[in-house]
């Protein structure tokens, strides 16, 4: 069967409608968590505040230990000149071009690191 003329033209757009009614539930939705995660703070008496801000340096200490007594990862082993080869061998192998910074900038920007 042959879908009517007026049927195809309604698919897009009811797709359209669902995708765009997800987006605005999703964003309410994050908007309405953060609103209300600020809420609760300010509810907790003062002597809760200090136990949980405690409570949390505790575990952030505890997890820079556990990352201190960890082995740094094996690739410093590898001189810097064998990784920039190695690197670049690689991007040789992927076909891989130069990344374009979207903000204009000429690169060195954040997470690009040039040995």
């Amino acid at each position: 069967m042959v879908p009517s003329p007026y049927q195809v033209a309604t698919i897009p757009a009811m797709k359209r409608l669902a995708v765009f009614s997800f987006l605005l539930l999703s964003l309410l939705g994050s908007v309405a968590s953060a609103w209300a995660q600020q809420g609760y703070w300010r509810d907790l008496p003062p002597d809760e505040r200090r136990q949980m801000r405690q409570q949390m340096r505790e575990h952030w200490q505890q997890e820079r230990e556990i990352r201190r007594d960890e082995p740094p990862p094996r690739w410093r082993d590898i001189p810097p000149e064998d990784r920039r080869r190695l690197r670049d061998d690689m991007r040789e192998q992927r076909g891989f071009q130069e990344p374009h910074d979207f903000r204009g900038g000429g690169g060195g920007g954040r997470g690009w690191r040039r040995d």
